[in-house]
């Protein structure tokens, strides 16, 4: 490829702009869903939750996997089927009949999605030359945000002027769509060297990582000690130690484990997840937050929430671009991983004795700071793996985002248990506020610290070895 890319490289972008859009629509618009899904089906919150679980389940375990599928296979092919996968099961969601029915869908789903979101970032790096590397991921970062701000707005008018059902169905010919595209543009030409895959590997690595999920999204609402919560911990780290053993072992793993002693490739993975912990420690806790102790109605509480991922796509293309006028990674994502940590600090500060705007302001401090951080990061992680590892390197982007926001939610709830936070206890959800920002800070500067140790090395106009 010349130095100008890939002649077809804006048709691809805007393939893999639309499935990312998708991807992250789809996840925040089914949350709003949720209350006339218990209505429909007639089931409770706890059986429900699922439609949203088992999309998060098969999405998380399937991430990894599907960035090595591409590898080997390419990364056009898979992306398009990951595309066809997700149509097919967005149109099993809308004709659901039972609530078993639609959580089986939102599995289909979550694996056309982990195709999607592994394959998507090395398209980008594959036909994009070095010197738009970071501008073209920060375009990706305002899709990304779009869809999760579009997606409780979208969600509401959707549901009460049609049906729940409408909310899949766009992605239907849309997908499509973006599918034909793909195989038109991207080049379809898969790894050069061994086709073996790890298929031990792949199925340790699925539970281990479904294990996790699940036992953080139980933890921050049964409690960490339940036995539940306990018995996917211990099978959890059960699995991953058993993968860890067949990885060192395998010709052609799902991870090269050796990728982790390059400085450049573990501090942006470690700095990606605490800054996904960060935002995840606030996340889930704010509607709760904001409705207890501030007393704000649904459609107030939405505009405040919207402050973060509005700014956040509006941050995210200036930073993809300053990465690329200036050469660096290394300052622009500790920059602003030390912006999350001051930010959630003012949070922790005032979460007691500010109003909505206030709070608005935190959040789109949050989302300065995120897209601040995001673009220079993931640049520097992409160009950090070999050029046949590139999917495996999406697959891990995604892995981190999807792992941190668990974690972080988790830590948010706990902190809402210790501070007593209940639907009638505004003080105490207040407080409860209070902790988990305090908490999201110091994940934000335990971020600053491992995007600063990473190293100067993560140039983005080096390329990646080959």
């Amino acid at each position: 490829m010349d130095d100008k890319g890939h002649p077809h490289r804006h048709v691809a972008f805007a393939a893999v702009a639309v499935g990312t859009f998708m991807s992250t629509l789809d996840a925040s618009v089914v949350n709003v869903a949720l209350p006339t899904l218990a209505d429909e089906f007639a089931a409770g919150l706890g059986l429900v939750e699922w439609v949203v679980l088992a999309y998060l389940l098969a999405l998380a375990g399937l991430l990894l996997n599907a960035g090595r599928i591409s590898d080997l296979l390419g990364r056009g092919r898979v992306y398009a089927v990951g595309l066809g996968i997700f149509a097919l099961a967005s149109a099993a969601c809308a004709a659901a009949t039972s609530l078993p029915f639609l959580v089986g869908a939102r599995v289909v789903q979550g694996i056309g999605g982990a195709m999607m979101n592994a394959a998507g970032p090395a398209i980008l790096i594959e036909v994009f030359p070095l010197s738009q590397r970071g501008r073209v991921l920060g375009w990706v970062g305002l899709a990304v945000s779009a869809g999760l701000a579009a997606g409780p707005a979208i969600g509401g008018f959707v549901i009460d002027a049609l049906s729940w059902r409408w909310i899949f169905l766009p992605n239907v010919p849309l997908a499509v769509l973006a599918a034909v595209v793909v195989l038109r543009a991207v080049p379809g030409r898969g790894s050069s060297g061994t086709k073996r895959f790890d298929v031990a590997g792949s199925v340790l690595l699925a539970f281990c990582l479904g294990a996790l999920t699940l036992a953080l999204s139980l933890g921050g609402r049964e409690g960490f000690l339940a036995p539940a919560v306990l018995g996917l911990g211990l099978a959890a780290l059960v699995c991953g130690i058993a993968f860890v053993q067949v990885e060192r072992r395998h010709p052609a793993p799902v991870i090269d484990l050796s990728l982790f002693r390059n400085r450049v490739f573990t501090g942006s993975a470690l700095a990606g997840l605490l800054v996904f912990i960060t935002v995840g420690a606030v996340n889930l806790v704010m509607p709760f937050y904001l409705t207890q102790a501030q007393g704000l109605d649904t459609r107030q509480m939405g505009l405040v929430l919207t402050a973060l991922p509005v700014t956040l796509a509006l941050v995210s293309p200036i930073s993809g671009a300053a990465v690329d006028r200036s050469g660096s990674t290394r300052w622009i994502a500790t920059t602003g991983a030390l912006l999350a940590a001051g930010a959630l600090l003012v949070l922790g500060l005032v979460a007691e004795r500010t109003g909505p705007l206030g709070i608005a302001a935190c959040l789109g401090g949050i989302g300065l700071a995120v897209g601040t951080f995001q673009s220079p990061n993931n640049t520097a992680l992409m160009g950090s793996v070999p050029a046949d590892r590139l999917g495996t390197a999406g697959g891990l982007l995604a892995t981190v985002r999807v792992t941190g926001m668990l974690v972080g939610n988790a830590i948010g709830a706990a902190a809402f248990v210790a501070a007593g936070a209940e639907p009638a206890n505004g003080a105490g959800a207040a407080h409860g506020m209070q902790i988990a920002a305090l908490l999201g800070a110091g994940a934000g500067l335990l971020a600053a610290a491992a995007s600063l140790a990473r190293g100067p090395a993560g140039n983005p106009r080096s390329s990646p070895q080959r």
